[in-house]
């Protein structure tokens, strides 16, 4: 049915007779026959390795999956010389194609420029960022330029040349102030000229500029049409000549939400759980063993582990190099008892993150150069091997660190954080989730979205989990100060959070953090900011299973404002931008409520459950039973009746939960394991809300009285 629709909408026949065949389809199909369509999540990135780009190495993957992933759009990438490019089938769960060559040059352009068009005709999105590809010979053959010029009139463009980059006849015509400017305001003069003019009115234009030298050279340079979108090069970005820095001309947010078609759909939010932006901590192993220098007496180790996680009641997940713990490798067992007492406590979870702590994982690394050894720990007689890394590394901080039932279940990338995708692999097999990598930093100097990491790397057919937020390396200049340097992370951190939660919090340092007393008052500020937050805090093990949920979520629409959630998994947020609906409680499945915040709608489900259906009415015409709106941790068995709530609730600290839907100003009883077996009293405030604090793990039963 869909592929009909798209053949008609996107075949040459006259309006007229489009109609009349769509007419008739809805008599042979009737509406309902739609219901369950699947919301393609996934884009399909062309870069080409021949310009020395790869899946990592293009502006796709640099700066613009953060945003696609923001929207609940996943990406893959593919080298454009990895012919045949797929066929319809393998293109049929892609929602569209994102080119992003650097070049007009390009082996077997006809072929490529023939699969594009077909992906208009297929009903594909496309979006062509910088260069359109397989241009640079088609002055010299008609046939190649014909192609070119069908792509650009699948987008709604005719492509007219005339390109120059002499500025002085270069003028600005039209700036969409929404669309640019978004970061950075463009240069006085533009930069470069090429024609595209606009064949309909139902393209979108953004930037437009002309040429003094040309009568009617008015050229469309950002534009969105119902097929896709376009920005030519150097509209894009700013980019800093020494240091690489970027900034965005162009709203990405914007852009790809017009041609992508993405506005009004749900997004899965691994960011937030039960309406509250989630928030985890995680420690590299480096300078378990080394002395710090504030009492001259104590190991970093013991420094982090005496003032950070024993005097805060916050989740971290530690992790120590297992051959500088190993006594057969360089360890000693003043290091060995030093981490079985992390180990045991309650708000550690254990972590290898690695055996010898390599720089770089590949043997075939272009940039060994930068490393005057590719182990941070050097053990005799030792050379690069995975399993050991991996396998061993787990197993002895399982059997020899950790306590019985808290086995060693999380690896942390160590070095540049690029694991092959065989290094994933072994994991996978294990049963061992992975992270590290994707240092975002969001701050003054790095003022721009550009920094931001996605959610994750997809290596092969593996993926990589991305952290929250920078470690104090980077903000210390690789530990060469200032050593107070991490508490600029707390700035990143807030603007990760608003006006988009694009980010989680993640605490993220190695133990060197304890060596001087400015980079450990600095790590504590942080802290002491964290806890003040209204947050719900994780282990990285739960925020890990969270992306991998992300990334499996199947999704359907029935109609307008009608969801199927499917596979969801442990990510429990379902989110709706600029959305004037709420959800209909009384028609929604396995959802235990919601919560409208700035920065959107965050739905949430029900744990452990296969799958969730979301349905939207307008604001104040929903049912009106009680509600989960907030939680501080996990919430299952929720059972609400008209003034009467039942649920079990796991959280870490002092939790918190906001019961809304009930009777304005009246008092409920609260009771259960949760408060300790303690009735209380507690009374809902004008808008029906009931605030409960001070919870631990348990049972809590609400009833009113």
């Amino acid at each position: 049915m869909l592929a009909l629709m798209n053949w008609i909408r996107f075949s040459s026949i006259r309006w007229t007779n489009k109609l009349i065949l769509l007419f008739l389809l809805i008599l042979i199909f009737p509406l309902e026959g739609f219901a369950g369509t699947p919301i393609l999540r996934k884009v399909l990135v062309l870069h080409d390795s021949e310009t020395s780009q790869d899946p990592i190495k293009n502006i796709a993957f640099e700066c613009c999956q953060t945003v696609l992933n923001y929207y609940g759009v996943l990406a893959d990438y593919r080298d454009v010389k990895q012919r045949p490019l797929p066929e319809p089938s393998k293109m049929s769960r892609y929602r569209g194609v994102i080119t992003v060559f650097n070049s007009g040059k390009m082996r077997g352009p006809r072929e490529y420029l023939t699969w594009l068009n077909r992906q208009f005709d297929a009903g594909k999105r496309v979006v062509v960022l910088n260069q359109l590809g397989g241009t640079a010979k088609s002055s010299q053959d008609p046939s190649l330029q014909k192609l070119i010029n069908q792509v650009f009139h699948h987008m709604g463009l005719e492509y007219g040349g005339e390109y120059t980059s002499n500025k002085a006849l270069i003028r600005y015509v039209y700036k969409d102030k929404k669309m640019v400017g978004f970061e950075r305001k463009y240069p006085v003069f533009p930069p470069a000229y090429e024609k595209f003019t606009p064949l309909s009115a139902d393209v979108k234009i953004y930037l437009s500029i002309r040429r003094k030298d040309k009568k009617g050279s008015t050229s469309s340079v950002i534009v969105t049409s119902p097929t896709g979108g376009f920005a030519m090069k150097d509209y894009i970005f700013w980019q800093d000549p020494g240091t690489f820095r970027k900034q965005w001309y162009l709203n990405p947010f914007l852009f790809f939400e017009e041609a992508l078609a993405l506005k009004g759909l749900p997004r899965p939010d691994p960011t937030t759980l039960n309406g509250l932006r989630v928030a985890f901590s995680h420690v590299d192993g480096d300078a378990f063993g080394g002395f710090s220098r504030i009492d001259k007496k104590s190991l970093c180790a013991e420094m982090i582990r005496d003032e950070i996680l024993k005097k805060y009641d916050f989740p971290v997940t530690v992790s120590v190099i297992a051959g500088e713990i190993d006594p057969k490798a360089v360890g000693n067992s003043r290091l060995v008892r030093i981490a079985k007492e992390i180990y045991k406590l309650p708000n550690v979870e254990p972590a290898s993150h690695s055996y010898s702590h390599p720089f770089y994982w590949d043997s075939e690394y272009k940039h060994k150069d930068w490393y005057d050894h590719q182990y941070g720990i050097k053990i005799p007689g030792y050379s690069h091997d995975p399993k050991k890394e991996i396998d061993y590394s787990m197993k002895y901080i399982t059997e020899k660190l950790a306590p019985p039932g808290k086995p060693c279940k999380i690896f942390l990338w160590s070095g540049n954080c690029e694991p092959m995708e065989s290094d994933i692999a072994r994991c996978d097999a294990l049963g061992v989730l992975n992270m590290n990598g994707g240092d975002t930093i969001f701050d003054n100097y790095n003022d721009s979205y550009s920094s931001v990491a996605p959610l994750y790397r997809k290596v092969g057919s593996r993926y990589q989990v991305f952290i929250g937020q920078t470690n104090e390396n980077i903000l210390t200049d690789l530990w060469k100060g200032p050593y107070y340097g991490y508490r600029k992370i707390i700035t990143t951190m807030k603007r990760t959070g608003s006006p988009r939660r694009i980010k989680p919090i993640d605490i993220y340092y190695h133990f060197y953090s304890g060596e001087y007393p400015a980079s450990l008052k600095a790590l504590q500020d942080v802290y002491e900011w964290v806890i003040k937050q209204t947050i719900t805090p994780v282990f990285s093990s739960d925020y890990i299973r969270m992306v991998l949920g992300f990334i499996k979520v199947r999704m359907k629409v029935e109609k307008p404002g009608h969801y199927i959630i499917e596979d969801y998994g442990p990510c429990l947020t379902i989110r709706f931008d600029s959305e004037y609906k709420t959800p209909d409680l009384g028609q929604c499945q396995n959802v235990l409520g919601y919560v409208v915040e700035p920065q959107g709608l965050y739905v949430s489900l029900a744990p452990e459950k296969e799958r969730a259906v979301i349905v939207l009415s307008n604001v104040g015409t929903a049912s009106k039973s009680p509600f989960l709106k907030e939680a501080s941790g996990w919430v299952t068995d929720f059972d609400s009746k008209k003034q009467s709530i039942r649920l079990n609730f796991k959280g870490f600290g002092k939790g918190k939960i906001a019961i809304s839907g009930l009777t304005p100003v009246r008092s409920f009883e609260v009771e259960g394991t949760a408060v300790g077996n303690k009735p209380r009293w507690i009374e809902s405030d004008e808008k029906g809300t009931l605030s409960l604090k001070g919870l631990s793990t348990g049972t809590v039963e609400i009833n009113a009285r």
